[in-house]
């Protein structure tokens, strides 16, 4: 489960006990509704923060991303590969070439 599913099942119980304190005890409706008010500006704010999309768990551990395989079905290489040209300019490179001719960039292969 996302960080930011249990915000939003946090917010929705903060609505619910809200409602049901609005019709039990109506002499603290405005404080209820400034309270609520507060909470769902907080929450645009939660929202965004880039600790919203990781994941939590409650009492079992994650498992790992898959391994996807190449289109083959084969593993993808893990060594360097030599493009061929270069990523600046796009001229053909022979292999083994280090800087490109043409513009004079570093070619790294990738």
């Amino acid at each position: 489960m996302m960080l930011r599913w249990a915000l939003t099942i946090a917010y929705i119980g903060v609505l619910v006990v809200a409602l049901v304190l609005q019709l039990f005890v109506p002499s603290i409706s405005t404080l209820l509704f400034y309270g609520v008010l507060a909470w769902f500006v907080l929450s645009l704010f939660l929202y965004r923060l880039p600790a919203m999309n990781r994941p939590i768990s409650f009492g079992k551990t994650p498992t790992p991303p898959p391994v996807v395989p190449g289109p083959s079905g084969t593993p993808l290489p893990s060594s360097p590969v030599d493009l061929g040209f270069c990523v600046k300019c796009g001229t053909h490179l022979p292999p083994g070439t280090s800087v490109c001719p043409v513009c004079g960039k570093t070619v790294l292969p990738v």
